[in-house]
């Protein structure tokens, strides 16, 4: 794995509701370099999911502009974007969204199913999930694990296409505080043995000065 270099520059971004227009992103400039650790801080509605929703590709700004490596995303076709983020980028939200019908395995590779490859990960999920600390708990499902194992699969599961880019929307929200130190560490040094960029939101301003770096948001703005 290779970091991805991001830049965003003035993103923007507004919906609207009830005939009124809210600005949830206020001209938002930031850069990651490859292979940084970075957490986004600042209180709940503070715009933190909207700007990872942007920089993952999951949404779109306004206004403003974001580039990869220096060259803005696929933009003519859906399924390039798809391909693009896909390829480029993973995910890992507070709550794990496992398939329960699923064993750990199996969860970590679907993402690589919907890609159309098949069988051929399955040795690289095996060893994610030995990384994890999941090596002996491979065909358990989801109801089978502890929120914190659960947590792990998702881990995973977000580094099987081998990402250059991590996005991590408050991966220990819904964790209490022991385990959720033990997976933000994870992800840190996951992170760090992979050479991918990372980008961390939480509350948690203890977990926060464990980043390389940490940067504060309010009212759609870096302060």
């Amino acid at each position: 794995m290779a970091g991805l270099a991001v830049s965003a520059t003035n993103l923007a971004r507004a919906y609207l509701r009830g005939g009124r227009t809210i600005e949830v992103l206020k001209g938002i400039t930031l850069a990651l370099t490859p292979g940084s650790f970075t957490v986004l801080t600042g209180p709940s509605g503070a715009g933190k999911s909207t700007l990872l929703h942007l920089l993952g590709t999951l949404d779109r700004p306004t206004s403003g502009e974001i580039l990869y490596d220096g060259l803005p995303a696929p933009e003519k076709k859906d399924r390039d974007l798809a391909a693009f983020r896909s390829a480029k980028i993973g995910f890992i939200f507070q709550f794990h969204h496992l398939l329960p019908e699923f064993s750990a395995l199996e969860n970590v590779l679907m993402p690589t199913w919907i890609s159309g490859k098949k069988e051929e990960e399955r040795d690289w999920a095996r060893e994610l999930l030995r990384e994890v600390g999941l090596g002996e708990r491979l065909d358990h499902k989801p109801s089978e694990l502890s929120g914190g194992e659960q947590q792990r699969v998702a881990v995973a599961r977000a580094l099987v296409m081998k990402p250059a880019l991590l996005l991590a929307d408050e991966p220990t929200g819904n964790l209490d505080s022991h385990t959720g130190l033990e997976v933000f560490t994870l992800l840190k040094t996951l992170s760090g043995r992979f050479g991918m960029t990372c980008l961390v939101t939480t509350h948690n301003e203890t977990l926060a000065k464990k980043a390389d770096r940490s940067i504060a948001m309010d009212d759609g703005q870096i302060r």
